[in-house]
Order: structure tokens, then C-alpha cells, then sequence
């Protein structure tokens, strides 16, 4: 695909102009190398002075992921999701009466009506989960991953990417006090997921992604 992203250098005329002399030296460049240069170039058009880990950009950071959280939309799923859990709470406790009373009727004597009332509290159990509860997990679900990705979108820097939480559950890291080479450790794996996005954002075949208008 390298030749493809060629001609793409090569539809601007302009750009190729000022970068051909340089293309044979550019394509000999190690992969930390061209890391380096692209950080440089997109610096250009997009240099964030807010990308240091300082304590006042996270606390401005902060304030925005709040403003998310207490949008009206991740409001409204909270409200749905409680109001759901409490539903099945409601059927489940109704069910569990039902199903005692059932019980004590049957061992009464009153076998079919204690029956009757145990089979009614089973369905008020099965009615609970899956009319109510699972929804309610479901929606709960719905809730954080939709506020997870609009924090993504709302970061412009990776130490907002990592405010975010996409550095979070990396397989290294773990709770609690953190020696130096734990810390290290963590380090690496958080450069190590950079890297991966990075790239991941520069392969895009056919730039169907970065040029929504060529789709």
C-alpha cells in the first residue's frame, strides 16, 4: 500500500514539487525517525500547547468530562436504566412473596392453588430479568460506553486521551502503590498503545476515513 499513499503525494502537484528531491531520503529513514518527523509536521497545523500532564489542564479537562456526564442525554439513559432496575426489583420481590405464599399454601394442603401461586411468582422472576432487569444492564452499559467514547472525541492530546481513560486496564498496570519499575512498565505499555493508534490511524486504504467527501 506504501505506493498507493505515493500517488496520493503525487495527485498535488505542489506538495510533490517540494518533497520528490526528498523522497529518497525520507523512504531510508528508520521507523523512530519518521515517528519523529511526523510528530513535527503535524505540529504545523495542530500543535496542542495543552498536552503537558499540568495539574491545570487536567482540572479544565475534568470540568469538560463532567459537562458530559451531566449532559441531559446521559441523564435521560441513567433515569431509564434506574428506572428499569427498580421495575425488576419491584417484580422480583412480588414474585418472591408470591412464591412463599404459594409454598405455605401448598404445604396446606392446597396443592393447586399453591402450585398456581408458585408458577406465577417463577414468571414474575422470569419477567423481572428480562423485561426489566437485563434492559436495565443493558441501558447502564449503553450509558458508560457512550459517555467513554464522547470523552475520547472531546480529548485533543494524549494526556487527554489518558484523562479519558483509554490507557486504563492496559494488562500492565495495577492497583496500588507503583514501584519505579512498575511505573516503567506502565510507561512502555501507554507508548506501546500510542504507537498502535497512531498507526492504526495512518492506515487507511483508500482514505475512506480521513476524506469522508472521496467515500
Amino acid at each position: 500500500m506504501a505506493s498507493e499513499y505515493l500517488s496520493y503525494v503525487k495527485q498535488d502537484e505542489e506538495l510533490y514539487r517540494i518533497v520528490e528531491q526528498a523522497l529518497p531520503g525520507l523512504e531510508t529513514l528508520n521507523a523512530q525517525q519518521v515517528e519523529t518527523f511526523i510528530f513535527y509536521l503535524k505540529s504545523l497545523h495542530g500543535y496542542n500547547p495543552a498536552s503537558e500532564n499540568h495539574v491545570a489542564y487536567y482540572d479544565r479537562f475534568s470540568k469538560q468530562l463532567e459537562e458530559l456526564r451531566n449532559s441531559k442525554f446521559q441523564q435521560a439513559l441513567q433515569t431509564k436504566a434506574a428506572r428499569l432496575m427498580l421495575m425488576a426489583m419491584v417484580a422480583g420481590g412480588v414474585g418472591g412473596i408470591v412464591l412463599a405464599v404459594g409454598a405455605v399454601i401448598m404445604l396446606g394442603g392446597a396443592a393447586g392453588w399453591g402450585t398456581t401461586l408458585i408458577v406465577v411468582g417463577l414468571g414474575l422472576f422470569v419477567l423481572a430479568e428480562a423485561r426489566f432487569g437485563k434492559p436495565a444492564l443493558e441501558t447502564a452499559k449503553e450509558q458508560e460506553r457512550r459517555y467513554f467514547l464522547k470523552s475520547l472525541r472531546s480529548a485533543r492530546a494524549c494526556n487527554e486521551l489518558d484523562w479519558a481513560g483509554l490507557f486504563s486496564h492496559n494488562g500492565v498496570t495495577q492497583p496500588g502503590p507503583q514501584s519505579d519499575a512498575d511505573i516503567e512498565q506502565t510507561g512502555i505499555r501507554i507508548a506501546e498503545l500510542t504507537h498502535q493508534l497512531r498507526t492504526a490511524l495512518y492506515n487507511d486504504e483508500y482514505m475512506q476515513y480521513s476524506h469522508p467527501r472521496e467515500r
